[in-house]
Parts: C-alpha cells; sequence; structure tokens
C-alpha cells in the first residue's frame, strides 16, 4: 500500500530533508550544466572527494587533540572548505597541456584525497561508520543549521552567478574569444571553481557525496537533450534537479530504502525519458 503525500512528509526531518535535497538538487543541477559542457564532469568527484578528506582531517586533528567531534561539527566545516579550495587552485591553474593534461590533474586530485581520506578515517573510532556517511550521506538526518548554512552558501553562489553570468558563459564557452577581447579568463575560471567548490563542500554534508556528484551530472544532461538553447538549459536544469527529490524522498518513504538512492534512481529515469524523447524527435 502506497502512504499519502500527507503522510510521508508529515514529520519534520522528512520535511527538512525536501527542503535540503531540493536546495543542493537546484543548484548543483544549475552548475553542472558547466561542468557537463566543459567536459569537466570529474572535476565534481574530485572537489567533493577533497572535501570529504578535509572532514577527515578535521576529525583526526580533534582525535589527536583528544577532543569529542561528529562529522556534523560546525569545525568539520572548516576543514572541508580548506581541502576544497585547495582543490580550486589545482583544478584552475593551466598546467602545460602537452606534458600534464587537465584530466590527469583531477585524476591525482581524487586519488590523493580519497587515499588521506582513508587514511585519516582508519585512525577514528567510528571511521567506517564516517567514510559512509561522508560518501552516501542520510539526509534524513539534516539538521536546521546545516540547511540554513548551505542556503546561506547557496545564495551566495547564485549572487555571484546572477550577477557575472554574461562573463561566466562567455570565459567558460569561449575562452579564446574572451582573452582576445580583454577578458583575464583566468580570474574568471577561478571564480567559477570558487563557486563550485563551495557549493560541493556545503552540500557534501548536507546529501553526501553521491547525491551531490548525481546532481551534478544526471539533470544537466536531461536538460541539454531536452532543449537546444544554452540559456534554457540552466533553468530546465535546476527544475530537473528539484523533481526528483521529491519524489525520491516519498519512494525511500514508502519502500523504506536509502533516500539518495533513490533521488539517484528518479533523476536516471528522467535522463532515459529525456534520451527517448531526443530519439523520437530525430525519427
Amino acid at each position: 500500500m502506497f502512504a499519502s503525500i500527507q503522510e510521508a512528509f508529515g514529520s519534520d526531518f522528512m520535511q527538512h530533508a525536501l527542503l535540503a535535497g531540493m536546495a543542493v538538487g537546484a543548484l548543483c543541477a544549475y552548475l553542472g550544466v558547466y561542468v557537463v559542457l566543459k567536459r569537466i564532469v570529474f572535476v565534481g568527484v574530485a572537489l567533493a572527494e577533497m572535501s570529504s578528506a578535509g572532514v577527515a582531517l578535521a576529525l583526526w586533528t580533534a582525535g589527536v587533540l583528544g577532543l569529542e567531534m561528529e562529522e556534523h561539527n560546525p569545525l568539520t566545516m572548516v576543514g572541508a572548505v580548506v581541502l576544497m579550495l585547495v582543490g580550486v587552485l589545482l583544478f584552475s591553474v593551466r598546467w602545460s597541456a602537452r606534458r600534464v593534461p587537465p584530466e590527469s590533474t583531477i585524476g591525482v586530485g581524487y586519488a590523493v584525497a580519497a587515499a588521506a581520506g582513508l587514511l585519516l578515517m582508519a585512525h577514528s573510532a567510528k571511521g567506517e561508520a564516517h567514510v559512509m556517511q561522508l560518501l552516501f550521506g542520510n539526509i534524513l538526518y539534516v539538521s536546521v543549521r546545516e540547511i540554513w548554512e548551505f542556503l546561506a552558501a547557496a545564495a551566495a553562489v547564485a549572487l555571484v552567478h546572477l550577477l557575472f553570468a554574461k562573463e561566466l558563459l562567455f570565459v567558460a564557452f569561449d575562452p579564446q574569444t574572451a582573452d582576445a577581447v580583454g577578458y583575464r579568463t583566468r580570474r574568471w575560471e577561478l571564480l567559477f571553481y570558487l563557486t563550485l567548490g563551495v557549493t560541493i563542500a556545503f552540500a557534501i554534508r548536507v546529501a553526501g557525496v553521491l547525491l551531490v556528484f548525481a546532481m551534478l551530472v544526471l539533470p544537466p544532461v536531461t536538460a541539454l537533450l531536452l532543449t537546444r538553447h544554452l540559456r534554457r538549459a540552466f533553468p530546465v536544469s535546476a527544475a530537473l534537479g528539484v523533481l526528483p527529490v521529491g519524489i525520491g524522498l516519498y519512494l525511500s518513504y514508502v519502500r523504506d530504502v536509502p533516500s539518495a538512492a533513490c533521488i539517484v534512481i528518479v533523476s536516471f529515469a528522467l535522463l532515459l525519458a529525456a534520451g527517448g524523447l531526443s530519439l523520437l524527435r530525430r525519427a
């Protein structure tokens, strides 16, 4: 038997999860259009992994100092942001393309961050639990404080993209022309990576690496299949980042299965539907 929507979302924790998931989905899906079209999909997962390693570093430091700290302690946010900034600097620098392709830098960052996170967590009494929490998250346990923290970060990121949308689009998709007309492309690239990194660092505390990475990829790909105009892809992608959250949370409540996995599968189902519609258009 299926529960009513009112019953499924009648409790505070489900309402908090819905609000947090919709906020994470909308912002990550919006930024994901840049990520997909710039072909830097794995920058998202690498930055997420580096942010996770930052949380692990904060927990390890607390253990060394004899302090009790859980992964939701505000101080863990400091570690996540610091390692995220390292990743932003690493990925935004233009290394020698001939000797060191950008994909190699991303791979190095991901591999080192993943290994460092595991090593640091190995010294924690709840190491395995911490790793699972960071990777898969549990949006059902998100607190009101964490929601407000993410909304504040999201508002700052949204303001930057609202004020500098033209510049960010120009530099992202036509850097040679932008350079020729006087845009300082490296600074704009750094600004984009900074907004992406801040979003990921705060989002993984709320939703976990799996859901954040999925929202950076699945809704944008779906939006690009549904629309032929780049500017329309951004709002469509944001909407497609919101829609699976409510459906996924409802199904996870009814079937008693992990919420993040349900949201990702619903988002993938929308992608398949969009792919089918795209094929019908071309037929």
